[in-house]
């Protein structure tokens, strides 16, 4: 009996499409003005569209539980397979911090008190409040399946496409701004301004809008003919995040003052383009709001994800017996505490940088050099693989004879990840030159400090960490 497909070429687009539909990110993309055309080309085909493929071939070849981690390991050994998956649990100590520091933005708009937007010591409190409740709150209840679809659709879909027929229609009526990020256009604002290393720093946060993007690799087994429907599928999704990235992009720092965007704040252009407009700014109040919960369900989401992914690690005899404790309810719980620990501990940067906007871009770029590390690994094991199992059956393959266009593609993968790493590591033209080595040591410690971590627990890991099957099944039955 054939196995069955479910997943049409339209279903693939739906669910890339829904990954990347945020307005998190547009601030990041607007502050680069016309530059952010190139940008996000460099992004979409030089970064996101050669992982994708290369997740797309591993996550055929090993259709097993693991993702990232298992390709690697059958690639480069059990060892960097462990910092794989060690790698993409500690980045999102910096991720969940990027994206939890806009909650008090968004509450300050809430409340009617768009000052607090840019309080550094509310926006500390607000992200240790709201995340330690958080990860009280999925300890005890399922909050998951509580949010359900409902939070995407009410706080990243209808704000986006707000935001989208508000930029278009203030770019119909009033053209370019003078005062924007897009006035006095010039042919060489297309292109990156060299002589300020500064301004490359923003490449590194608009990377960061595709980091994950081999999650939709995923489901290529479900597919039909997925040799041809998957690489079309993709390519007319990046196509599309392009596009519609590029639309709100460009009319956000169309409508914002230059020198004036506001990275941790999505509410700015909205109210900007609800003032022009004379529509009560109210609406921007409501706009907070949802995207607040939308913000908060994704934490939900990425308390227990990653956790439970390392608790899987941990069972292997990665990590000692202490790190995997769980609950009744199968919740990691000193991960879980561990993550919540660090998270705060990395929150205390707002604390050394009193300008949201300056640690908010310090914190993505951090978050942006640990997953690249991740896909540094895989397109390394990308091209091991075609020569250490060169005869195992590929249902999706880059290329359909030899090993040319595997070379080609994780070349450009290896070459735009080694890109988005350095500039990660240049001080942003928004940092004063006094706290550039700070910023420097920052990104230089936690990359150091996160990878020599994993090396040293796995150099010294034991084999009675290992859990057994008869103690995990009595775990699940306790």
């Amino acid at each position: 009996m054939a196995k069955s497909k479910s997943l049409s070429l339209f279903g693939l687009i739906g669910i890339t499409m829904a990954f990347f539909g945020t307005v998190r990110s547009v601030p990041t993309l607007a502050a680069t003005g016309w530059t952010s055309i190139f940008y996000m080309f460099l992004a979409s085909f030089l970064f996101a569209l050669p992982i994708t493929l290369l997740s797309a071939e591993f996550s055929t070849t090993f259709p097993v539980e693991g993702g990232p981690q298992v390709w690697v390991e059958k690639a480069l050994g059990k060892k960097w397979g462990f910092v794989t998956s060690w790698l993409l649990w500690v980045q999102m100590f910096f991720g969940m911090v990027m994206v939890a520091s806009t909650i008090g933005v968004l509450f300050g708009y809430v409340i009617g008190k768009p000052e607090l937007a840019s309080n550094n010591m509310f926006i500390l409190a607000t992200i240790l409040i709201c995340y330690w409740g958080i990860t009280l709150l999925n300890i005890k209840f399922d909050m998951v399946k509580i949010a359900g679809n409902w939070g995407a659709v009410i706080g990243v879909y209808i704000p986006f496409l707000f935001l989208i027929g508000l930029g278009i229609a203030y770019m119909i009526k009033n053209g370019i701004n003078p005062d924007g990020y897009l006035a006095d256009f010039h042919f060489k604002d297309l292109w990156p301004d060299f002589s300020d290393l500064g301004s490359l720093t923003y490449l590194s946060g608009i990377m960061f809008i595709f980091t994950g993007v081999e999650i939709s690799s995923v489901h290529v087994n479900k597919m039909e003919n997925p040799r041809r429907n998957y690489p079309v599928g993709i390519l007319f999704s990046v196509i599309a995040i392009i596009v519609l990235n590029l639309i709100t992009g460009l009319t956000v720092a169309d409508g914002v003052p230059n020198g004036k965007m506001e990275l941790a704040n999505i509410t700015q252009p909205y109210l900007i383009f609800l003032k022009d407009f004379g529509l009560p700014t109210v609406l921007a109040n409501i706009v907070s709001a949802m995207i607040l919960i939308g913000v908060l369900t994704q934490l939900s989401a990425w308390v227990l994800g990653p956790s439970k992914s390392m608790l899987k690690v941990a069972q292997e005899g990665m990590l000692p017996p202490f790190f995997q404790k769980k609950t009744n309810r199968d919740i990691p719980i000193t991960l879980v505490l561990i993550q919540a620990g660090v998270i705060t501990v990395v929150s205390l940067a707002y604390l050394l940088i009193p300008n949201v906007s300056s640690a908010f871009l310090m914190i993505t770029c951090t978050t942006t050099i640990l997953y690249c590390i991740v896909y540094l690994l895989i397109g390394i094991s990308a091209i091991r693989v075609r020569y250490t199992m060169p005869n195992i059956d590929r249902p999706f393959r880059v290329g359909n004879k030899g090993n040319g266009l595997m070379w080609v593609v994780a070349i450009l993968s290896l070459a735009s990840t080694l890109i988005a790493i350095a500039v990660s590591f240049i001080p942003p033209d928004i940092f004063k030159a006094s706290q550039y080595p700070f910023y420097i040591g920052f990104q230089v410690v936690a990359t150091l400090l996160m990878i020599g971590l994993a090396l040293v627990i796995y150099k010294f890991k034991k084999p009675e960490w290992k859990i057994s099957e008869v103690e995990e099944e009595r775990s699940k039955a306790s």
